[in-house]
């Protein structure tokens, strides 16, 4: 979205990649990524105060280019969060070629956490509150906190970290906020039509696929399949 500050991602994540397109491949990811902040977490209101960042410039995203991405590729985009202060409530690292199915890009982002919490505690400042998105995520949903991951179906494996600071104002006001957003998301689904916002989701997900399988014609495809990630 043009809303959001895309970061440049050179360097960061091992280095460039033999062969590869790294500017195609990372305006690629950015385009399927605002096709999914727009279509679905704007039009279907799916988040207030994510939408309010969205809309509002405080957003920054960095598109990571290894297959194997490591904890400190994302500590360094991370540490460029804190840095930007309030400017950047909410970061997205986008992952357009990590060989990494659900079960272990959830233990990749838990590895993050855990880095992060501990220099967090180190250097006496709050964290970052993060989320695990995944194409491969739930395709099917019966209550309202299935719903969550029904919604984290991004079209590229990601972590959203939003400021702990941000959370803790809205919660202080709002405690039941997550149980409120997660009831209001499910009306909002169900109301529209969960087949709609599937459709929605597929469609993306096409246009990701085709437009990638294009890029890896001239050098090496992405993958979603099971990989150890690298400390």
């Amino acid at each position: 979205m043009s809303a959001a500050v895309d970061e440049d991602g050179g360097g960061v994540g091992g280095g460039q990649v033999p062969g590869l397109d790294e500017p195609a491949w990372r305006r690629e990811a950015l385009r399927v990524s605002d096709r999914y902040l727009r279509e679905v977490v704007v039009d279907f209101g799916l988040c207030p105060w994510a939408e309010h960042a969205i809309t509002g410039g405080e957003v920054r995203r960095r598109v990571v280019l290894d297959g194997a991405p490591t904890v400190d590729a994302a500590l360094a985009f991370i540490d460029e969060l804190a840095g930007a202060g309030a400017a950047a409530a909410v970061g997205m690292l986008i992952f357009p070629r990590a060989a990494l199915a659900p079960p272990a890009f959830d233990r990749y982002t838990e590895q993050v956490r855990r880095a992060d919490r501990e220099r967090c505690r180190a250097a006496g400042r709050k964290d970052f509150v993060m989320a695990a998105f995944h194409p491969e995520t739930s395709s099917s949903f019966e209550t309202p906190y299935q719903l969550v991951s029904f919604l984290r179906r991004a079209p590229d494996p990601m972590i959203q970290l939003v400021r702990a600071e941000s959370l803790d104002h809205v919660r202080a006001a709002r405690p039941s906020l997550s149980d409120d957003i997660a009831r209001q998301n499910f009306a909002t689904v169900t109301a529209r039509g969960a087949a709609a916002l599937e459709a929605i989701l597929r469609d993306i997900r096409r246009d990701r696929d085709g437009s990638y399988a294009a890029l890896a014609a001239s050098g090496p495809p992405p993958a979603v399949t099971a990989a150890t990630p690298r400390g």
